[in-house]
């Protein structure tokens, strides 16, 4: 047999080994993917965890300066909570008065601020338990000033001039409730021990008109 046929059976029976050893692993069977998210419940209360981020400092602060602990360690109830970042209480702060430290605001308007940014019941981005349209829900700020609409976005599209971030929560979408004050999300989904975790990088709040006078 020429040396030219045996390098030729030689690699066809390379070959056929290669296409054997392929058979051990299972072939995608159709291009639809199922993601597997990060379980998102941390076994601490929202209080717990609040503590436990360098980034939610300045709302530790405004929380005890208003001794409103209890609304966070609570378990009677679940309470969707808009944690407010360093970034959120700096904006309120020079918003409200330009003073250095949240403690400096006055304590009523610190209160009323908490209490806006907790909603009775559980909304989050999943398991469809909030839609792409704004609903209203209700905060534990009494009366007018405590109307709120929430929304999770769908869309990675930018058609209103905002960032937009697939699957983030927004507080007061634009013309969703008045003139009122848009907040967005930048962590989602944390699941404490009593409720639902979403840290925003600026405060919402109710305005009716541009001429509205707002309690902060």
């Amino acid at each position: 047999m020429e040396m030219k046929t045996i390098k030729t059976i030689a690699t066809l029976f390379a070959v056929m080994a290669v296409l054997a050893s392929c058979s051990k692993f299972r072939m995608q069977t159709d291009y639809h993917y199922e993601s597997a998210p990060l379980d998102p419940h941390v076994g601490i209360n929202a209080w717990q965890y609040m503590q436990s981020r360098e980034d939610l400092s300045e709302m530790v602060e405004a929380v005890q300066y208003a001794g409103m602990e209890d609304y966070y360690t609570q378990k009677s109830r679940t309470i969707t909570y808009l944690f407010l970042n360093n970034t959120a209480i700096l904006a309120f702060r020079n918003n409200h008065a330009q003073v250095d430290r949240i403690s400096y605001c006055d304590k009523d308007e610190v209160t009323r601020l908490l209490l806006y940014h907790m909603i009775v019941g559980e909304y989050h981005s999943l398991d469809q338990k909030l839609p792409v349209q704004p609903i209203y829900v209700k905060t534990l700020l009494d009366g007018e000033w405590g109307l709120m609409t929430l929304k999770v976005n769908k869309s990675s599209s930018n058609s209103i001039g905002y960032p937009i971030a697939n699957g983030n929560i927004v507080a007061n979408e634009k013309g969703s409730n008045f003139n009122s004050r848009r907040s967005s999300s930048v962590t989602t989904n944390i699941m404490p021990t009593n409720g639902v975790i979403h840290i925003m990088n600026d405060y919402a709040m109710y305005r009716k008109t541009y001429t509205d006078v707002t309690p902060y």
